[in-house]
């Protein structure tokens, strides 16, 4: 038997996704809970990255640079973050009894644990204080309609006609869950639960003297910060009136109920959780349109340590190479993670951006019938970026709506309600002896801002129980009437 060696080279080309690219998709992707582990985690084990103590990490970002989506607003319409306008300080405030000084922001109130009890059984112990048995089952169910922020649901109506009392009764009930702690709980809506706050702090003593007047008279300059008009409205100092109006960014709160643990499934809809939901990006609402604040941003927060960064610039000879290889690696590291967030920063702020653009109606009314169709593919197709980006960047993520509402970014995707509405009035106006076919319907909705291919119009026709065309056709009866033909 003989043995021949011989040697094959062949060319393979073969693909590796660069490690720094897969830490940024990750970065991209964890939620701002996530995001902050992750930072403390690497502070603690990279000597060479340390915090910028210059840098802000709470920092308002407007749309553009500083541009601003253009908007009208409803003088009607309150905004839940009227007193808390670019002040992520008052945001995070979590109770009226706590005011909270502007400190550094490894302070942030949010992040201690919340309370092992819900705001709901915390109120539902001091029912008992108000004696009225009926009283005490009418206000135990306004409970039951309290939501994770304190504010009531209920319709007043709803509740009189389930007890068979009257809606003065109702009341009654409401004002004693108004007397609960934490102060401001059981409100209808934000002013309700500033002026709660504002009359407790005035009656034990505490309120500046014209927090309460500029609440009470002024709430449409104070939502729209029209400093100088709250002046002369009030005929006071202007230096007088940014202190009232600093006094209640400290001491008042928008959401009562924060620092409470989650309250099981109520009949609000309400779900247990383990912590209470954060925004990732916060909407406000100016005279000028909207403004944008990533909440969270570590982009500026970090920085490498002057002297690392100048050991490994300086790569000198005489240091043991197995030293310059530490400094280098831990350099590198330090740099990758940043990059990895300053990405995770702007591609938020982008999509954030186009979401105001796109979804402007429904910022200005929090109606998801306004929502516009909206799929990742489409926002991936106009950013210019990869749809798999999107996903991952909206992915767990939550946005604070200038009304106050927490949503999930996801919400601002698919909506079919409002192109079933359009469609259904479309059909409703047509004409009878030609009624619109699918591909036309389509045609009409693209015009009116929702593209849909024909399929779609079809399965949409299909979910409202409309016939198609050639079923819909009426010819006219002998008095020249006719009728669009629905399905049952």
């Amino acid at each position: 038997m003989r043995l021949t060696h011989s040697l094959d080279t062949r060319q393979q080309q073969s693909q590796r996704i660069d490690p720094r690219q897969i830490l940024a998709s990750e970065i991209l992707a964890w939620t701002s809970a996530e995001l902050e582990a992750a930072v403390e985690r690497e502070l603690s084990d990279n000597p060479a990255l340390e915090i910028n103590e210059s840098a802000i990490v709470w920092e308002q970002n407007s749309l553009s640079g500083g541009d601003v989506v253009a908007a009208h607003r409803p003088e009607a319409s309150p905004l839940l973050d009227s007193a808390t306008h670019h002040d992520p300080i008052m945001e995070r405030s979590p109770s009226i009894h706590q005011p909270l000084p502007a400190e550094t922001w490894d302070e942030d109130p949010m992040e201690r644990i919340a309370q092992s009890r819900s705001l709901r059984d915390y109120l539902r112990d001091q029912v008992g204080q108000i004696g009225d048995e009926t009283l005490c089952d009418v206000t135990r169910y306004l409970i039951d309609w309290v939501d994770e922020r304190g504010y009531l649901t209920v319709s007043l109506a709803d509740v009189a006609e389930k007890y068979c009392i009257s809606p003065s009764r109702v009341e009654e009930a409401v004002k004693a869950l108004h007397g609960m702690e934490p102060c401001g709980v059981g409100a209808r809506d934000v002013r309700e639960c500033l002026r709660l706050q504002v009359d407790y702090l005035t009656e034990i003593g505490e309120a500046h003297p014209l927090a309460k007047r500029v609440v009470y008279s002024c709430w449409d300059d104070l939502v729209a910060h029209r400093d100088e008009r709250i002046a002369t409205r009030l005929r006071a100092d202007i230096g007088e009136v940014r202190a009232a109006l600093s006094y209640l960014r400290h001491a008042l709160t928008p959401y009562p109920g924060a620092t409470f643990r989650p309250s099981t499934a109520g009949k609000n809809g309400a779900t247990e959780g383990n912590a209470s939901v954060r925004p990732d990006i916060v909407y406000h609402r100016t005279e000028g349109g909207f403004t944008v604040e990533i909440t969270r941003d570590f982009e500026d927060a970090l920085t490498i340590a002057p002297m690392w960064s100048k050991l490994a610039e300086r790569g000198d000879t005489h240091t043991d190479e197995s030293l310059r290889r530490y400094i280098r690696e831990h350099v590198d590291r330090a740099q990758t993670f940043m990059n990895g967030l300053s990405r995770r920063g702007r591609t938020l702020r982008l999509i954030a951006h186009t979401l105001a653009h796109v979804q402007q109606g429904f910022l200005e009314t929090a109606n998801r019938a306004f929502l516009r169709p909206l799929t990742r593919q489409m926002l991936a197709g106009d950013l210019e970026l990869d749809e798999s980006v999107i996903s991952r960047a909206v992915a767990d993520k939550w946005a604070q709506l200038p009304g106050g509402e927490m949503i999930p970014l996801d919400a601002f995707f698919g909506n079919a309600h409002a192109v079933r509405e359009a469609l259904v009035a479309l059909i409703a106006k047509e004409n009878p002896h030609e009624p619109l076919s699918d591909d036309e319907i389509a045609e009409h909705l693209t015009v009116q801002g929702f593209p849909l291919a024909r399929r779609t119009v079809a399965k949409y026709r299909s979910l409202e129980k409309i016939l198609p065309a050639r079923l819909r056709k009426r010819e006219e009866d002998g008095c020249g009437a006719s009728a669009v033909c629905l399905a049952a």
